[in-house]
């Protein structure tokens, strides 16, 4: 029995050795320092190096934490088995957590309150080169009664640490609230504003003003936002969007004052303004947009999809079109049809009808009058088409200008975008009288050659026609 109380003796003795060694040496710190960083990279699956731990005035403690060789953490207070009493200190120039970055430098002062299982964490500092202020309450599972304000950040930085393409650049606002955020469950409400941002892959140098609020229900999303600027403004709103389905959908409205600011993206210069509406879906991976405009006095309605674009017309001004395109303006119609571009292949297919067309006067009307003595500028022409394919920077079209009894036919048509010129064959017949020709070169300044040896031959025909009676001596000229 000696021996025993002996023995147990020297293990207590031996006990208090080491924990006055682990918690009153400088080396027993720095070994306890070394094990409690294996254990809480194990238990955070995170690389965490204690480089200082103070255990003197146990249960007062000092610690100081590296994160995965990014930020330090500076911790100060006392530590229970339930309860936390710390302020804390955050900073870096850079932070990595799990699949979470800040590439910027951040410097977060705040305190840890409360029971483990609802600890209170309060906090203000610097992050994403903005101003932030957050509180919430951690339990094992879920934070509750969360704000969190950021204010005059870096929109790039922000879009970086949610894993976003950085396509707005700018000082951002973000005031959220939420009564619980976890993993699956989430109620609450973001608001995003920017005072002045800039979109260098659409307008680069032209600034706007962007609002936004998302509601947040669990895995969907309500968002309504609106961007204004001196050249138009974009409203989306009644968007939806389900992460687990991983589809959305909204409507939009789009006015733009001047297109010709867009030229970069459009890769052509358009003019005037435009003013549009519809609706935008995001389904199994794919983006589809819907949408009707009044721009050309009629109504188009437009498609897009991955590969497509498709154009619906109906009674859209042909001139106004023409002049959008940069293309002289022969004539006016109506136009109605279908016109289906192929984005991955650069193919156009167009299908469409022409009603009230008329021939505007240009130096092929001139011509015609002069030497045929035929006026096209008289008739209104309803039976009309215009049906053509465009690839490889070249259209190739068949354009047919008809009424009851005259027409006009552009055959074989082939227009180069590239250099800007045109090569057809034209056949026109305006009571009774016959007319064959050619158009080349430029589209603005064509050249306009009439076979005159059919011309002579049709007219020596009508004259003899009218004299002898029709037909009797149309067989001497085969």
């Amino acid at each position: 029995m000696k021996n025993l109380l002996k023995y147990l003796l020297w293990l207590c003795s031996f006990c208090i050795l080491i924990i006055s060694y682990l918690f009153f040496t400088t080396l027993g710190h720095s070994n306890l320092s070394f094990i409690v960083g294996k254990y809480l990279s194990k238990k955070t699956s995170n690389k965490i190096v204690v480089s200082n731990l103070n255990l003197e005035n146990y249960p007062q403690l000092i610690i100081d934490i590296k994160v995965n060789d990014t930020a330090t953490v500076h911790l100060e207070g006392t530590v229970g088995s339930q309860e936390v009493d710390m302020s804390y200190h955050l900073y870096g120039k850079r932070y990595h957590w799990n699949n979470f970055f800040i590439d910027s430098p951040l410097d977060v002062k705040g305190e840890m309150k409360g029971m483990t299982s609802n600890l209170m964490v309060e906090g203000e500092g610097r992050a994403f080169d903005g101003n932030i202020t957050f509180s919430f309450i951690k339990s094992p599972k879920k934070f509750k009664d969360m704000d969190i304000f950021l204010m005059n950040a870096k929109s790039k930085e922000v879009l970086k640490f949610l894993k976003q393409e950085p396509l707005i650049k700018g000082r951002v606002n973000i005031k959220s609230q939420f009564k619980v955020f976890s993993k699956y469950e989430r109620d609450g409400i973001a608001h995003v504003t920017m005072r002045r941002a800039f979109m260098p892959s659409v307008v680069p140098y032209v600034p706007f003003k962007l609002h936004s609020t998302i509601g947040f229900k669990d895995m969907t999303y309500d968002v309504d936002g609106q961007i204004n600027s001196d050249i138009g403004s974009l409203e989306l709103k009644e968007a939806h969007y389900n992460k687990v389905q991983k589809e959305g959908w909204g409507k939009y409205l789009l006015h733009l004052s001047e297109l010709s600011y867009f030229d970069e993206i459009l890769k052509r210069r358009y003019t005037g303004p435009l003013d549009t509406n519809g609706s935008v879906v995001y389904r199994d991976g794919r983006v589809r947009v819907e949408g009707i405009t009044d721009k050309f006095d009629g109504e188009l309605k437009y498609l897009y999809t991955k590969d497509s674009l498709i154009f619906i017309l109906k009674e859209i001004s042909l001139e106004k079109v023409l002049k959008q395109l940069n293309y002289p303006t022969l004539l006016t119609a109506k136009v109605d049809g279908k016109v289906d571009y192929n984005l991955k292949d650069n193919i156009m297919l167009i299908d469409t009808k022409l009603k009230e067309a008329r021939f505007k006067r240009t130096k092929m009307t001139d011509m015609i009058l002069k030497t045929g003595k035929i006026n096209i500028l008289a008739d209104v022409y309803d039976n009309s088409s215009f049906v053509a394919g465009y690839q490889n920077e070249q259209l190739t079209a068949v354009l047919k200008i008809a009424n009851q009894y005259n027409h006009i036919y552009l055959n074989n048509a082939t227009l180069n975008r590239k250099k800007n010129t045109i090569d057809s064959d034209f056949e026109l017949k305006i009571n009774g009288q016959e007319v064959f020709g050619r158009i080349t070169g430029s589209l603005k300044h064509p050249s306009v050659s009439i076979d005159m040896k059919r011309l002579i031959k049709e007219q020596i025909e009508q004259r003899i026609d009218s004299f002898f009676g029709h037909g009797n001596i149309k067989n001497i000229f085969k």
